[in-house]
């Protein structure tokens, strides 16, 4: 090592410089490091902590699962709609087996109909507004105009026999919102068609579900309830019965214009 002062050699253990009498550093490999400027850090420091990168998130894996989450969602929303769909048309299925025993005894086509009928209905709403003298309905209920009806009725009329006359199904469900039903932009007629037009090209003129069906020997009567503004700008409800042949074929039409029971 060199003195620090005079810049000559001096010895590694020398405690004073024999060319200009400098006290030396005691630990000259210290002295050496500092007066030599050497880069070399004088307490070892830990190296420092290598940041890893940030581990970027897996798209694939996250997209499978929302993939299958979404498959799931899917497919519990049909399950729904399924067995939403089969419960409201129970009462319909119901209704059109029943029919195809117009005619028989009652007891006899019971015993080959999957359905529970009895004598009155659970809801007096029902038993003022229909006559019948079976009746199968929904366990589920509603309230029409502050009524509780069942979600649907297959109503049976039986003769003095006790043959079936005439099945009714009627679809209260369809109705709970507004007892008007549809709204129109004007009464609807239906003179333009022709006894025997096709049912499906009748429907398309009317453009909505029907209320109720009563089946009898001759073919069914399906029901409309809708209503429009007249030229007052009131409100007028209209209940639409359009009769149809047992092909389907179009019969006839009829509209009963309701009005306020009290004015």
């Amino acid at each position: 090592m060199n003195c620090p002062k005079c810049g000559k050699a001096v010895g590694d253990h020398d405690a004073i410089c024999p060319n200009c009498g400098t006290e030396l550093f005691i630990d000259t490999a210290l002295a050496d490091k500092i007066f030599n400027k050497s880069s070399a850090p004088l307490i070892e420091e830990s190296p420092e902590k290598v940041k890893k990168p940030r581990k970027l998130p897996d798209l694939k894996k996250h997209l499978k699962f929302i993939v299958i989450a979404a498959a799931v969602i899917l497919v519990i929303a049909i399950a729904v709609i399924i067995i939403v769909s089969i419960a409201s048309n129970k009462g319909e299925k119901i209704a059109q087996k029943t029919s195809d025993f117009i005619g028989a005894d009652f007891d006899v086509a019971e015993k080959k109909l999957d359905a529970k009928f009895k004598e009155e209905s659970a809801y007096r709403g029902l038993t003022n507004v229909i006559d019948y003298d079976r009746v199968a309905e929904s366990d589920g209920s509603v309230k029409v105009d502050g009524v509780t009806y069942p979600e649907w009725a297959v109503l049976v009329k039986l003769d003095d026999e006790g043959r079936i006359v005439t099945v009714k199904y009627a679809d209260f469900e369809s109705i709970k919102s507004d007892i008007k039903g549809y709204k129109k932009e004007h009464i609807v007629n239906l003179d333009k068609f022709n006894v025997g037009s096709s049912r499906s090209t009748v429907e398309k003129e009317l453009d909505m579900d029907y209320y109720s069906v009563t089946y009898s020997k001759d073919g069914a009567a399906y029901v409309y309830r809708y209503w429009y503004e007249n030229d007052s700008g009131d409100v007028q409800p209209v209940v639409l019965t359009v009769n149809f042949d047992n092909d389907g074929d179009y019969q006839s039409y009829s509209s009963v214009l309701l009005y306020h029971q009290f004015m």
